[in-house]
């Protein structure tokens, strides 16, 4: 069934027009999508654009749009996270399950995200380390020296903001940080975001390193043989079965990666 939509005129018509006004049209988007960190549970973000903005730009990514988007998330959650910076410093009084009252800090300790909403939040370029200044090059070494992130070199960078652009930006590139407009993590109370980032178990670990061990295993052992002895291991209530095996296996998700772990050692072993 089709709907009518309000015809773009009818807003001209309650815009007084007195002096000349420009409507900005909002668009407000929802998609149901799987949150694949929190067992596959079902969210529905919000998206938000003006429709005075061509499509053909709208839709185009480019470095200024994610420099705009970028300081617009820290903007919100700035906004968000705002009675945190009153409630960590001076703290505040909160009723616990026994009923007991205690004066209470709330303080902004933990950030988990994929990796690429931890470069957005952290403001650390691609490809580089989001906890030390270890070379790119270098992240595979276990013996190549590194600092951890020095926090008050990067608030540093980002106090420059009232500066000239040329020198905040070269603040910021010398401090090895992107140039955004106040992160919502530096004003919030004894909050280091570089320690509070946690690990992509999903991306890090799972597709990176075990999806790099598969196929380690599959040249070795041969891909045939390892899909044999997953289909050949025994019923388990604890283990689920591949019966068609893992080498030819596409579009995982965390579980079934955790679930992979679980019996990968076992079917290598006297190989």
């Amino acid at each position: 069934m089709l709907m009518k939509i309000k015809p773009y005129g009818c807003f001209m018509t309650c815009i007084p027009a007195s002096g000349g006004a420009t409507i900005i049209p909002i668009i407000i988007l929802s998609d149901k999508t799987q949150v694949t960190m929190f067992r596959n549970k079902s969210a529905y973000p919000i998206y938000l654009t003006i429709g005075n903005i061509p499509k053909e730009i709208r839709r185009k990514p480019s470095s200024s749009r994610c420099r705009t988007i970028s300081n617009l998330y820290h903007a919100c959650m700035s906004r968000i996270l705002a009675p945190l910076k009153t409630a960590g410093t001076d703290g505040l009084v909160m009723s616990s399950g026994d009923g007991v009252e205690r004066h209470c800090h709330p303080l902004f300790a933990c950030f988990v995200g994929n990796y690429p909403e931890q470069l957005l939040t952290t403001g650390v370029k691609a490809m580089e380390c989001l906890k030390c200044d270890i070379p790119t090059e270098e992240l595979g070494s276990n013996t190549a020296p590194f600092e951890i992130c020095n926090l008050h070199a990067v608030l540093d960078a980002l106090s420059r903001i009232d500066d000239s652009d040329l020198v905040f930006v070269q603040a910021c590139r010398e401090a090895v940080i992107k140039s955004i407009i106040h992160p919502y993590w530096e004003d919030l109370p004894h909050a280091n975001i570089f320690q509070a980032v946690t690990p992509d178990i999903l991306h890090q670990l799972y597709q990176g390193l075990i999806k790099h061990l598969l196929g380690w295993l599959a040249q070795a052992c041969s891909a045939a043989d390892i899909d044999a002895r997953c289909h050949r291991l025994p019923p388990n209530h604890h283990i689920r079965i591949f019966m068609k095996g893992i080498t030819s296996l596409s579009h995982l998700s965390g579980t079934e990666h955790s679930q992979i772990c679980r019996f990968l050692l076992g079917i290598i072993i006297n190989t």
